[in-house]
């Protein structure tokens, strides 16, 4: 994973070059990684940058002509001619067109004001020497991950928790509340992991490290209460005229640069959006697919990809076995924060990145994840608190373990202390967003945390091969569309209209959520569904005349009755994880029976999560 990381000793008891090495070494996942650093042993401090070499080409750090303070950065910002011009302006000279200088000389104009002026996907470190103090800064939505920990004078941080993890003088003592979340919702909450003192840098924030006074602050610069109110008179067609003008702007600004650009397409909305609106001048561009031959993602994928005309290339899933086979290398990746049963696609990733260098991603797409009017226009805190707590562990991903199965999930040593920690835990977390309107806090909370937490995760184990560019993550489209009406948003209402009104001939392929074509109005949806019954009673009642095509490119939850039983039944059911006193062995082999009894579905939201903790503990606690 690509980022910055260090290790600043205000004891100066560290060695801090064999320790900043082991750190590079241990996140560097392939031989093309690249490495740079700077240490100063007497003064405690060591700072470096890891990448694959495709982004942040000019060497790091960045210095001022007296040395007195050094840039490292992972990432890219979108603002940047527009920024090199004020300060040139202003009198700044430059000694190149990079975007370390660039970050250099906003920083003297502006000190740590400067990030109000930066747009785009990034994480930096600034060490100012005279002060003895290092400023952290991620971009409004945190999207290259960083992780922290302050122990025994001592700050260490790396984009990946093994980085910390190299430093034998942190203690690791596991985090019971974070088992609780990730049990129950399949992912953690806000800045937590799996081990008490080791956090996640939160989204949009600045973390100033003082190495004199050993004094550590991390405080926020944004949130979506800074949104600009929009015009009381903007009509549905003016939202969708202006999305799509935003929308088309960030992806053609994303497709600029000598790169090979890549669409990861499915039959979803997000994907064909993303390339029915890049200009033909930025073609060829390669679409990726994947799953079981046949399905609908691959199907209509193929469609669209010919519509366009994309170079298309389709890799199948035969069966479940690629799982067993990559499974460590995507817990190296992810190191459990996402679980084996979001792994597709990690498979090909050699083949992929022979392809591409930039995939142009549909992260970020569902502007409101959670569409129920229970959350989104909530009789009061309580209401809200419950729904959302149904709608994360119940309907985000799989479906996760109920009351009484946490009840009788964990051993007797443990257990009372875990009963209802995953409920007070979101508690907390929610009301960190008390000043938004529900609206506003479903969003911020969705975006921060099943987002920022479960599924950015596809980011990071892509990265290892080829960098990421994120249309919907472009700041002006998202302060436009989380300023729009809720309603405006329901079902992909805005992001259907903007297929319509901008790329059209996609419209008329099937979306693969319901297998209809993309429609706006409520009178061709019903006549769309009537049509596709009338299509099914003839294949059923006459003969199979219409094409249909299963709605799933990976089947988990048969892999693991099957080809996959062997593997999974070692993990869950193994010696180390019923003598580990954390699980109930009882309760542990009855999941296992009634996932293999395939007399009830979704089980495997209840067993994954298990097994990853358990995979996560042999690989970074054991």
């Amino acid at each position: 994973m690509s980022g910055v990381f260090g290790v600043l000793d205000s004891k100066r008891d560290t060695q801090i070059k064999p320790l900043l090495t082991k750190m590079g070494t241990k996140m560097s996942h392939r031989e093309w990684y690249v490495v740079e650093t700077h240490y100063d042993e007497n003064a405690g401090v060591g700072l470096g940058r890891i990448g694959i070499g495709i982004f942040n080409q000019e060497r790091q750090p960045v210095c001022s002509e007296d040395r007195n303070l050094m840039i490292f950065l992972s990432g890219e910002f979108y603002n940047a001619a527009e920024l090199r011009r004020g300060l040139k302006a202003k009198g700044h000279r430059f000694r190149g067109n990079g975007d370390l200088e660039l970050i250099l000389r906003l920083y003297q104009e502006k000190g740590e004001q400067f990030v109000h002026d930066l747009e785009g996907v990034f994480v930096l470190a600034i060490w100012n020497r005279s002060r003895q103090e290092v400023i952290i800064v991620n971009d409004r939505y945190g999207l290259y991950p960083l992780f922290y920990a302050h122990y025994d004078g001592k700050l260490i941080f790396a984009p990946e928790m093994k980085g910390i993890l190299c430093d034998p003088d942190f203690h690791k003592k596991l985090d019971l509340t974070a088992l609780a979340e990730y049990v129950r919702f399949q992912h953690l909450l806000g800045d937590k992991t799996f081990f008490e003192r080791l956090k996640l840098l939160p989204n949009a924030s600045l973390l100033r490290y003082n190495i004199r006074t050993d004094c550590l602050m991390v405080q926020p610069y944004w949130d979506l209460s800074q949104i600009p109110e929009l015009p009381a008179t903007l009509t549905f067609e003016d939202a969708v005229e202006e999305a799509g003008r935003l929308l088309k702007a960030a992806v053609n600004r994303l497709t600029d640069g000598d790169y090979r650009f890549g669409v990861y397409l499915s039959g979803g909305v997000d994907s064909r959006v993303i390339l029915g609106l890049i200009d033909r001048d930025k073609f060829p561009i390669t679409s990726i697919t994947f799953g079981q031959r046949g399905c609908r993602d691959v199907v209509y994928a193929q469609k669209i990809a010919a519509k366009v005309g994309t170079e298309h290339h389709y890799f199948e899933f035969p069966d479940g076995r690629w799982v067993e086979d990559f499974v460590d290398f995507h817990l190296e990746l992810t190191e459990g924060f996402h679980s084996w049963i979001h792994a597709h696609g990690i498979s090909i990733l050699d083949q992929v990145h022979l392809l591409i260098d930039v995939n142009l991603t549909g992260f970020g797409g569902a502007a409101i994840n959670w569409e129920d009017p229970a959350i989104l226009q909530a009789p009061d805190d309580l209401a809200f608190l419950h729904h959302v707590f149904y709608s994360l562990s119940q309907e985000t991903t799989w479906p996760s373990l109920d009351d009484i199965e946490e009840k009788l999930l964990f051993s007797p040593r443990i257990s009372s202390q875990m009963r209802g920690l995953a409920f007070d835990s979101l508690r907390s977390e929610l009301a960190k967003y008390n000043h938004l309107p529900y609206a506003l806090r479903a969003a911020s909370f969705s975006r921060f945390n099943p987002d920022r937490r479960l599924f950015q995760y596809y980011i990071v184990f892509s990265r290892p091969y080829f960098e990421l560019r994120l249309p919907f993550c472009d700041y002006r489209y998202i302060e436009f569309i989380y300023a729009l009406p809720p309603e405006m948003l329901f079902n992909r209402k805005l992001r259907r209209a903007v297929v319509l009104r901008f790329t059209r001939p996609l419209s008329r392929i099937p979306y693969d959520k319901d297998d209809l074509p993309i429609t706006s109005g409520e009178v061709a949806r019903i006549v769309a569904k009537l049509v596709q019954k009338g299509k099914l009673f003839i294949n059923r009642r006459v003969a199979p005349v219409f094409s249909e095509h299963p709605t799933l490119y990976a089947d988990y939850e048969n892999w693991l009755r099957n080809e996959l039983r062997g593997w999974g039944e070692s993990i869950l059911l193994g010696e180390r994880t019923l003598q580990r006193d954390i699980f109930s062995p009882e309760f542990l082999r009855s999941l296992w029976r009634r996932h293999q009894s395939d007399l009830e579905v979704h089980t495997i939201g209840k067993i994954a999560p298990i097994m990853t903790y358990e995979m996560m503990l042999r690989r970074f606690y054991d």
